[in-house]
């Protein structure tokens, strides 16, 4: 069993970057750490594709650990995500600027991943989006109230990295959950 779990490990190591890439597991923030049975459910997902692990990882480090510096490493330079409100952002500083509005409206905003479909290049994502109505958006001022939505995401990727995402988040759900 000995050589069987340290082949393994060899086999990890041997197959570089691009099969690391696959999970996050860094927990370097302290948003990982508050969310890290969360990442640890997202990453114990079914997930029989490369790309497909490389989109819940992309949501584990945006959405559920704001790691920057791994984010850096699944996504391309002229990434660019489409949020539900229609807003498109390009690039690392344009991904970072969308999640600190999303950080002032909603306290602990994050992802639970239920399903993850692929088809080569292109993944898409089912999973349920929560956090705290901490602002005055979708509501006349901060109501503090917990929700949790459903939402779908779709990808593209390129070269084993995440080009292009648009995501779609029940927000009819959400104001029916923080209303006062």
């Amino acid at each position: 069993m000995n050589f069987l779990k340290h082949g393994l490990v060899a086999i990890l190591l041997l197959a570089g970057p691009r099969f690391a890439v696959g999970q996050y597991i860094a927990m370097n923030t302290g948003m990982a750490q508050k969310n890290e049975s969360l990442i640890q459910r997202n990453n114990r997902l079914a997930v029989s594709s490369a790309n497909g692990k490389t989109a819940v990882a992309f949501f584990n480090a945006l959405l559920n650990a704001r790691d920057v510096a791994f984010l850096k490493t699944i996504i391309t330079d002229d990434v660019s995500f489409r949020n539900s409100l229609g807003a498109t952002v390009r690039g690392i500083d344009g991904l970072t600027a969308m999640m600190g509005k999303m950080d002032q409206n909603f306290a602990g905003f994050r992802i639970e991943v239920t399903e993850v479909i692929t088809d080569g290049d292109v993944v898409f994502l089912k999973g349920d989006f929560s956090g705290t109505h901490s602002s005055a958006f979708l509501a006349p001022a901060a109501t503090n109230k917990p929700f949790t939505v459903p939402g779908l995401a779709r990808f593209t990727l390129r070269g084993g990295k995440i080009a292009e995402g648009f995501s779609v988040v029940d927000f009819n759900q959400m104001v029916k959950q923080i209303q006062p």
